[in-house]
């Protein structure tokens, strides 16, 4: 019975492409959540357990949808009174004075109560997340922490952190006691992104060109060990540039559909992704030629 209901959650994950190791994880802490709803359900006192996790990986390789669904599975086996995800970025804690910041942390930390709080890696520094314990300044982190203390069993923080950030939490020693679970999100192969502009193309009904795998998977390769590289969001913008060249051909044919991808679309895509990257790369060179530019008098 317990594997039936575990089956039926994990459904959740089925339009999810790879991340098989993953899936692994989640459905083990499923498990969990369906022994103790069984639990409650038999009035077994039981002591609120901690949900607070850490998903390692890099962008674009789906932590963010993997933590809305576990929230709403939460919700469903009673574990989460709403099951809601609320995002902490950067700019939503960025503040111009440290009162500033900790009110807007909290805010954020409140409107989760019951929920999922989604600490985004670029938020770690204006957390404070990187700051050591034996910092007595008070900061947003310390906030969350007080959160999770006050509303345990309620409140559930997930922290998405690059691999190689994982060592500020052991480091914060307040953290690594809370945050005893981590789960690491592999990159995608190539195989799985072009699977993953297959049902892009799929949801649309638009076809892809045959043989569309010689076309990327010399750009994948070229690209993909680069540290700016985002994964499915880099196919997703892909798919989005090909799709724009394939509404601009269809409307010079004249043609009342648009009919199907062309090789040529997504050479177009290819070529205007390259453009964005040298237009961003010369934007990066300009601001760090001022930076670094000398102070005369």
């Amino acid at each position: 019975m317990i594997e039936a209901y575990v089956k039926y959650e994990m459904r959740a994950f089925d339009g999810l492409i790879g991340l098989a190791s993953v899936k692994e994880k989640i459905e083990r802490l499923v498990t969990d959540l369906v022994h103790e709803r069984n639990h409650r359900a038999l009035d077994v006192c039981i002591f609120p357990a901690r949900r607070h996790l850490v998903f390692s990986g890099p962008v674009g390789v789906g932590k963010s949808r993997v933590a809305r669904a576990f929230g709403q599975i939460c919700h469903r086996l009673g574990a989460l009174d709403k099951g809601h995800m609320i995002v902490v970025n950067h700019t939503d804690i960025a503040a111009t004075s440290i009162d500033e910041k900790l009110m807007l942390m909290h805010e954020k930390c409140d409107a989760a109560i019951d929920g999922i709080l989604y600490v985004r890696n670029e938020a770690f520094l204006t957390a404070g997340i990187l700051r050591s314990t034996g910092d007595l300044r008070r900061d947003a982190v310390d906030v969350m922490i007080d959160f999770m203390n006050r509303y345990r069993g309620r409140f559930s923080v997930i922290l998405d952190a690059r691999p190689n950030q994982l060592h500020y939490i052991s480091f914060h020693s307040v953290l690594a006691r809370r945050f005893t679970t981590t789960i690491d999100f592999p990159a995608y192969d190539a195989f799985e992104l072009i699977q993953i502009l297959a049902t892009k193309a799929k949801c649309l009904g638009i076809a892809l060109p045959p043989e569309i795998e010689c076309d990327l998977f010399p750009w994948i390769a070229a690209h993909s060990h680069h540290s700016d590289w985002r994964n499915a969001d880099e196919i997703v913008d892909l798919f989005s540039k090909a799709l724009g060249a394939l509404v601009m051909r269809s409307l010079r044919a004249r043609r009342a559909d648009l009919g199907g991808f062309d090789h040529i679309d997504f050479k177009q895509a290819l070529l205007a992704k390259q453009s964005d990257h040298t237009a961003s790369a010369g934007r990066a060179v300009k601001t760090s030629g001022k930076l670094s530019s000398p102070v005369t008098t």
